[in-house]
């Protein structure tokens, strides 16, 4: 009789996890969902700026052309995008085909945001995860409600038009024009975000807006901020993506609007 050749525990620890995985993923459909979103929250920033009567147009301008700042998305695979609908929600999207053999190469069960079998999986890298932050409305909706508590005279607006109608009618002193010139976002280590982002401010006097007064560039970094263990569900891990990316446009609006306020206005 022929034998058949020994297999070690760990192999047959593997093939049975393979296994395992690939069963419950043939059910994805219907049980497991690539695909990770819940609805965006934009926190108002909470701001110690004393407040200033100088009243102030505030532009948002477009980071892709003919875009609105609102509507513009980050991720960590293309970059910059525009979509109406993604720019309301927040989360990360999973690439099971890669999934299986990370966690494969790994051994365990785990859970990363580059995690998701029940909300985790353990990978060796989390390559395998699309972080998507729509960082264009969560930075217009923080700057816009600290603009309102350090500046209570000030305006906003978000195209052409509005700026047009705003300059005649309202009589701003200053004209204030941001554009999110960088955004980007990365996981590393596992479960971990990092977030770098650079908010170009040009300022003009309202009555020649073709003469550019100054420059300031708002730059800022939050690196490897926890967003879960191996016990957080996606719902969880989510939620943290969330709280960081508005603490972070927070960060950034509270720069900005305290240079405004320690230049000195007409």
């Amino acid at each position: 009789m022929k034998l058949m050749p020994p297999i070690s525990y760990r192999s047959l620890a593997r093939v049975l996890l393979t296994a395992a995985l690939s069963l419950f993923m043939s059910g994805c459909g219907v049980t497991l969902s690539p695909v990770k979103r819940k609805p965006l929250q934009v926190s108002p920033l909470e701001t110690s700026l004393p407040s200033n009567g100088r009243k102030i147009l505030v532009r948002f301008e477009s980071t892709l052309p003919g875009k609105p700042l609102a509507e513009t998305v980050w991720d960590n695979v293309s970059g910059a995008f525009a979509d109406a609908e993604e720019s309301r929600q927040i989360g990360f999207t999973q690439n099971y085909s890669k999934l299986v053999p990370a966690v494969v190469a790994g051994g365990v069960i785990g859970g990363p945001v580059g995690g998701g079998v029940g909300g985790a999986v353990v990978g060796t890298h989390p390559s395998y995860t699309r972080i998507v932050i729509p960082f264009g409305r969560i930075f217009q909706g923080v700057f816009e409600s600290g603009l309102q508590k350090a500046f209570p005279n000030s305006l906003a607006c978000s195209d052409d038009s509005c700026e047009l109608e705003k300059l005649k009618s309202a009589a701003p002193t200053r004209v204030v024009r941001l554009r999110v010139a960088e955004f980007q976002v990365w996981e590393e280590p596992l479960n971990h975000i990092n977030l770098r982002a650079m908010v170009e401010c040009k300022v003009y006097q309202a009555g020649i807006t073709n003469k550019l007064d100054y420059i300031y560039e708002a730059r800022d970094e939050a690196t490897k901020q926890s967003i879960g263990s191996v016990m957080t569900t996606s719902a969880g891990f989510i939620k943290e993506m969330s709280k960081i990316s508005n603490r972070f446009a927070g960060a950034l609006s509270e720069g900005i609007l305290k240079n405004l306020q320690e230049k000195p206005g007409d």
